[in-house]
């Protein structure tokens, strides 16, 4: 029972896991909570080997198949798609990307915010190879990626497009009274009276 408590809980704190596995890991933890006390328990604990556990198919050459899958997944049974006789692997979701079995195929998405740049999801307001857009490089002189826009980060990490201080390039101070805005000095014209 102890095992599959772990197992749930490890789940829970490592990274996010598909709601199917959840269930499952949790189904497996409750039913071992359940049948503890009646004696079962202790036949189950023995039990160690995830795929032995998640493959319950049929005939040989259907469970052979699924067992081959789940080890090839590193006994990861959450990557596991499709059903006895096909089940395959899936690749573990990449950076800023989602997973999981959808009608028997492995289905990736990107997350909240996150663009498919030719296969790979990322934020275009701060990746340097693809600031802004998608294949959009930042050059050498503007290597940083802020806000969707190359950057000159050198001075202190200061926002070229807002720092009064460093407004559109390092060092350019804008005038008293007035403001950077994308890079540019703008307002004032008038006395404050100090």
């Amino acid at each position: 029972m102890t095992y599959h408590w772990d197992e749930f809980s490890k789940s829970l704190a490592e990274k996010s896991v598909p709601r199917r596995q959840s269930l499952r890991l949790l189904g497996a933890a409750l039913a071992g909570a359940l049948f503890s006390p009646l004696g079962v328990g202790a036949a189950w604990a023995g039990q160690t080997d995830p795929c032995k556990a998640f493959c319950r198919c049929r005939n040989k050459s259907q469970q052979n198949a699924c067992l081959a899958a789940c080890n090839a997944c590193d006994k990861e049974t959450w990557r596991l798609c499709g059903s006895c006789g096909s089940y395959v692997c899936c690749a573990e979701p990449g950076p800023n990307e989602y997973g999981d079995c959808v009608d028997g195929r492995c289905e990736y998405w990107c997350a909240e915010g996150a663009i498919d740049c030719g296969g790979i999801c990322t934020y275009l307001d701060n990746d340097p190879n693809n600031c802004g857009a998608c294949g959009n490089v930042c050059p050498a002189e503007t290597p940083y990626c802020s806000f969707g826009q190359c950057r000159d980060e050198r001075c202190g990490g200061a926002d070229l497009n807002w720092d009064s201080n460093n407004c559109g390039a390092c060092g350019h101070i804008c005038p008293w009274g007035t403001a950077c805005v994308f890079g540019i000095c703008s307002g004032g014209g008038g006395d404050s009276g100090f």
